[in-house]
């Protein structure tokens, strides 16, 4: 392992970890414990098989391309516009959670901790998403900066916070009587949100082309993107899901209850649960950093997304007006109109639970889990990279794109 990849696997991190972990406890907190365990060891594998399989399509191009690029190649223009137009709906669904993720924390912690009047929520909105977007005009640098400069401190936090909340675990929780019937339902309504908690596949198309770029050799770049999505899949499991379960061990029905209410995430709801200088503070300022390093580079990607999808159409029967387009100008518009949607729709306070699991969850399912493992079994270039446990994502997939409204029924 270089430096490269350590740097690729704590970028890799930072995508990741963001509202989908921060809410994961929420969801699980009505349905016990024990679902929670089965899920996080099901969840290594799918995670390192699906991102795999993304990096391992790209890498393994004869030419240097993103995913669209690589799609194209073996697929045609239709099916790599399609892939184009699902990766940004995975990411701007996530931006739509995030930005209402950060309006919900700081507006909770300036009344309750700081003990400010109540700011309106279009206003309060529209001044954190100004303050986010302006380092977004910056270059991509900037953002790989600002992204890369808040996971490691992240990473302690999120080990801090874990362990701090040790002496809190109410085990009682393993006792809990369980029934076939709830174990199903809360695993399916658990699974699209912990897919989605563990999704940094908005990343690897980038850090698939870099190593491509890095290494002549396709099977050397395979080689390091297997190493930065084993290494990250890993550092995932371990924090993330330790995070996940000694929250899951604190959480009572009192707190479930103000989460759903407020529409607030796990910490910022126990940080005024518990009468302690130290979660009032620090949880808040946890859960701010870890949707605003995902906020950073979804929003990038989303931005990106669109002007790919408008580049496309534009060019679609003629590649040559590619020359011809201002992109610094399409840069500016994309990024205010992008503003303005997810201003409005943070605004609208939508359930962040429903966003993420309904929304989010499936199109990553089909993006992440569906489309590689499909690929690797049509594609002969890509049959030597499919994996023995192939079905199996797929399967966990499928279940991925409908259990969030499954569950919701039964």
């Amino acid at each position: 392992m270089n430096n490269f990849d350590r740097g690729w696997i704590l970028t890799c991190f930072g995508t990741a970890v963001g509202a989908g972990m921060l809410f994961l406890p929420i969801q699980a907190g009505p349905g016990g414990i024990w679902h929670v365990i089965l899920l996080t060891l099901l969840i290594f594998p799918l995670t390192y098989i699906s991102h795999s399989g993304i990096t391992r399509i790209v890498a393994s191009c004869p030419e240097t391309t993103d995913i669209v690029g690589a799609i194209e190649h073996d697929l045609g223009h239709t099916m790599g516009f399609t892939i184009s137009v699902l990766y940004f709906l995975s990411i701007v669904s996530a931006c739509i959670g995030y930005s209402i993720g950060l309006t919900n924390i700081i507006n909770t912690f300036l009344v309750n901790q700081m003990h400010f009047a109540e700011i309106s929520r279009p206003l309060l909105t529209l001044i954190i998403l100004l303050s986010m977007t302006v380092v977004l005009f910056g270059n991509e640098k900037i953002v790989v900066i600002v992204t890369s400069s808040l996971t490691v401190p992240l990473i302690i936090l999120l080990f801090f916070v874990s362990v701090y909340m040790i002496p809190h675990w109410n085990l009682s929780i393993l006792y809990k009587p369980i029934t076939i019937r709830n174990f199903t339902k809360h695993t399916l309504l658990l699974l699209p949100l912990l897919v989605f908690a563990m999704n940094f596949s908005p990343i690897c198309s980038s850090l698939a082309a870099f190593y491509r770029k890095q290494y002549n050799r396709i099977d050397e770049a395979i080689k390091h993107t297997d190493i930065v999505v084993k290494w990250t899949s890993i550092l995932l499991l371990i924090f993330v899901m330790f995070f996940v379960i000694s929250l899951c061990f604190c959480i009572t029905p009192e707190i479930l209850f103000n989460a759903n209410k407020n529409n607030t995430d796990a910490l910022t709801t126990l940080s005024l649960a518990y009468n302690s200088p130290v979660l009032q503070y620090i949880f808040p300022i946890v859960s701010f950093l870890a949707i605003a390093s995902s906020y950073f580079g979804h929003f990038e990607g989303t931005r990106e997304g669109l002007n790919g999808i408008i580049v496309q159409i534009i060019t679609w029967k003629n590649p040559a007006r590619k020359n011809t387009l201002n992109l610094k100008k399409m840069r500016v518009i994309s990024t205010v109109v992008l503003f303005a949607i997810i201003w409005f729709l943070a605004v609208s306070n939508l359930s962040i639970l429903s966003v993420l699991g309904a929304l989010s969850a499936p199109i990553v399912a089909i993006y992440a889990y569906l489309m590689p493992v499909m690929m690797m079994k049509r594609i002969p270039r890509l049959r030597i990279y499919r994996s023995k446990l192939a079905a199996f994502v797929f399967v966990m997939g499928i279940f991925t794109l409908v259990g969030y409204y499954v569950g919701k029924i039964m």
